[in-house]
């Protein structure tokens, strides 16, 4: 039997789960935030957090595997990228983020 489970998929540090999941408990502690999501790919890796179970995203962390570098999303929007975690981190703590073109 074939082995179909992809090898070297991207994935989030323990750190970075940490990192992420600290804000997150707040976030959700508020009531600001719902739940959460993770997708594993070969060349990315999502957190995905959700303000209703109905809708899809509101924000998304994804860590690219190949440009070494993290993106902020808002509703398909990207807010920021970063080599460091903690920059992105530091927008999620803001209340009420919104995207300003």
């Amino acid at each position: 039997m074939k082995n179909h489970f992809k090898k070297n998929l991207v994935s989030f540090k323990k750190e970075e789960i940490n990192q992420i999941m600290e804000v997150y408990s707040k976030k959700i502690s508020i009531g600001e935030w719902k739940d959460y999501s993770i997708t594993f790919k070969n060349d990315y890796a999502i957190f995905s957090i959700h303000k209703s179970y109905k809708l899809g995203p509101t924000f998304q962390i994804k860590k690219n595997k190949y440009k070494n570098v993290f993106s902020l999303i808002f509703h398909n929007n990207t807010i920021t990228t970063s080599q460091n975690l903690k920059n992105l981190i530091n927008y999620l703590k803001k209340p009420n983020l919104k995207l300003v073109k």
